[in-house]
């Protein structure tokens, strides 16, 4: 499980601070009560278990373990090692994963919420590897087929059926798109050609304002607001909190923060009516449409003041509002909405860029996207990740593509 969860990190950085915001946890009953079934990505969950297990003859700056290898060459970081995949039954593997394709998202488990989510990637993982390995083999057409998938899994129904699905949505669909993106000063002008006529066949990602509103829904039954909401209405303040303690689990923690988490939920459930609740779903999914730079950091905005204003009602609490609740929500919940938000709409920028780079090959430059920025406003310049050639923003933790031929 390790393993898997590192994979999941290393793909999305926010993906921790977004579960922290947008999940309730389960109780550890819940979570006993619900065993694992085996699915077509348990044999890969091995695989990598097995992999993490394994040292390098020495260390490599990109890590010392076959699973920091196996990362590297699917993240365009090193050439792809045909041993190892023969080694690894990559063939084998990735066609025991292609039904997943076929399957709708499927509901998260928030006994193991992380297993399912980071099944998912590993697949797309294990697509993009085979596709590099067949275009580093001159096998261009059929490789594009696989650095495909991950971008036809992202557009899986379903996806947006939570907030957290289509987060893991968007990042299989950077992993698609970083695939290709290693090969755009490689590939003849055709195969480049060919491929953006294929990226324009692919269908719309989820939407984001159906994840707003249906992100409880995925939640167990006992968890979700609606049924809160109505459990709340005899009990006591004092009640409500030992309601909420017992429901809390490892998503509002024990600590001094937990705590905080706790109180705050508390509050907002308490001052939330059902039909003030499906109104206040609708005003954040409205808030960002159309989803772009301003709305979202006018979105961001409203949230830093709901911060004030949760801040203020502790300290001297006042009547039961609409109001209050909503606050409580943004400040609860707001911040990963934006997150998903920005991750969204720098989705769209990178594959502008991708197909930017598809078109000119090696003699795009700087001027060729000049007047593009990211979610937050920031310009874009060449720069290099892991010694790679790379497009960049100021002070970002990674690149937004990294389009140099590996080396």
């Amino acid at each position: 499980m390790a393993t898997n969860n590192a994979l999941f990190m290393r793909l999305t950085p926010s993906l921790a601070l977004l579960a922290a915001l947008l999940l309730i946890g389960t109780t550890s009953s819940f979570a006993a009560d619900t065993a694992p079934q085996a699915t077509q990505f348990d044999k890969a969950r091995k695989l990598m278990d097995s992999l993490a297990d394994r040292k390098l003859r020495k260390p490599q700056s990109f890590g010392e373990t076959e699973f920091d290898l196996f990362d590297a060459m699917a993240s365009g970081v090193v050439p792809v090692d045909p041993a190892f995949c023969e080694r690894i039954k990559l063939v084998e593997i990735t066609d025991d994963l292609l039904p997943v394709l076929q399957q709708p998202a499927p509901a998260v488990d928030y006994g193991i919420p992380d297993k399912i989510l980071s099944g998912n990637l590993l697949a797309c993982r294990l697509f993009s590897l085979r596709g590099q390995l067949l275009c580093q083999q001159g096998k261009v057409a059929e490789g594009q087929a696989w650095m495909m998938k991950p971008r036809q899994m992202a557009r899986r129904s379903g996806n947006d059926q939570s907030l957290i699905h289509l987060l893991t949505a968007i990042a299989m669909d950077a992993i698609g798109q970083q695939a290709a993106a290693n090969y755009a000063e490689v590939w003849s002008e055709s195969d480049r050609q060919a491929y953006v006529k294929a990226s324009e066949s692919l269908g719309p990602m989820g939407d984001l304002r159906i994840a707003i509103r249906q992100d409880q829904d995925t939640l167990p039954a006992n968890l979700r607001i609606r049924t809160l909401i109505t459990a709340f209405k005899p009990l006591t303040p004092a009640q409500q909190k030992e309601h909420i303690d017992k429901l809390g689990g490892d998503w509002l923690g024990k600590d001094q923060e937990g705590q905080v988490r706790a109180r705050r939920f508390q509050a907002m459930i308490a001052n939330l009516t059902i039909e003030s609740w499906d109104a206040l779903l609708a005003r954040m999914a409205a808030e960002l449409t159309p989803l772009n730079t301003d709305t979202i950091k006018a979105f961001t905005a409203r949230n830093d003041e709901a911060m004030k204003q949760v801040e203020a009602e502790e300290t001297k609490p006042t009547a039961p509002s609409e109001q209050k609740a909503e606050a409580f929500y943004r400040v609860l919940i707001g911040p990963g909405i934006a997150g998903v938000a920005s991750s969204h709409l720098n989705l769209e920028l990178k594959a502008k860029l991708l197909t930017l780079a598809m078109r000119k090959g090696a003699a795009l430059t700087e001027t060729d996207f000049a007047e593009l920025r990211t979610a937050d406003g920031k310009p874009l310049k060449f720069g290099q990740y892991e010694g790679v050639k790379a497009i960049v923003a100021p002070d970002t933790y990674a690149p937004l593509l990294v389009i140099g031929p590996v080396k």
